[in-house]
């Protein structure tokens, strides 16, 4: 009599296989997940000058092990790195000596060094939202051997000169970038704005353009002084 049962030993075999197969795709799909992942942390290329030889590129990016995203663009300024960190530091001391900027209805330089500089910032915004207020330290960094200049910033709200929290206002806590001067041929430089910020929940569509045109809006304006 023919016995059409399976086997245990046919039953393990065939159980076997289905396990391998699940655990192949289970491998695939980790693997591809990772790979996305991965590729979410590298810089992606989402924007560049329509212009035959494009002047500037803006890059994005997710920051490992945070809810930041990185934004940068890169261009060449036809000034020296010295020359263009000193329009940067020019920028801010004309918005703190403008009593009537609308803009910012308060900006103070806090504390400064030769090396450092503390400013508290108020933003106006549309109505409804509350104004914003910034606690911003920048520090500047001189090459002398590659020539580069660098600021960097950060949001600093331990300092004892920041006033107290206020109901009036909502406080930006992390606002973190940096510019870099690098020098290239013929007294330019390659600058590079780099921004750091978490969106939230506010979505990408809504969030790239507008990073985008601020990134634009820095290089042009340091473009613009140094051409002067």
């Amino acid at each position: 009599m023919n016995d059409k049962n399976i086997s245990i030993p046919g039953f393990s075999l065939i159980f076997a296989v289905v396990l391998i197969g699940f655990s192949l795709k289970s491998c695939i799909s980790s693997r591809d997940l990772s790979i996305k992942e991965w590729e979410k942390r590298q810089w992606q290329l989402i924007k560049v000058d329509k212009n035959d030889e494009p002047t500037w590129k803006v890059h994005k990016r997710e920051l490992v092990g945070t809810n930041l995203m990185e934004y940068k663009i890169e261009g060449d300024i036809k000034s020296s790195p010295r020359e263009s960190i000193s329009a940067f530091k020019r920028d801010i001391r004309n918005q703190a000596n403008d009593l009537k900027n609308k803009k910012y209805p308060v900006y103070e330089i806090v504390d400064e060094s030769k090396d450092s500089l503390l400013t508290y910032v108020i933003h106006k915004e549309p109505f409804p939202f509350k104004n914003t207020e910034m606690s911003v330290r920048y520090y500047f960094v001189h090459d002398s051997e590659s020539n580069f200049e660098e600021v960097r910033w950060k949001e600093t709200w331990e300092e004892s000169s920041v006033p107290p929290p206020s109901k009036k206002l909502s406080r930006v806590q992390i606002f973190r970038g940096s510019w870099r001067f690098l020098p290239i041929l013929n007294n330019q430089s390659r600058a590079v704005n780099i921004v750091q910020f978490n969106p939230k929940k506010m979505p990408q569509w809504l969030v790239t353009p507008m990073v985008t045109k601020f990134l634009r809006k820095g290089l042009d304006y340091i473009r613009e002084t140094t051409s002067k």
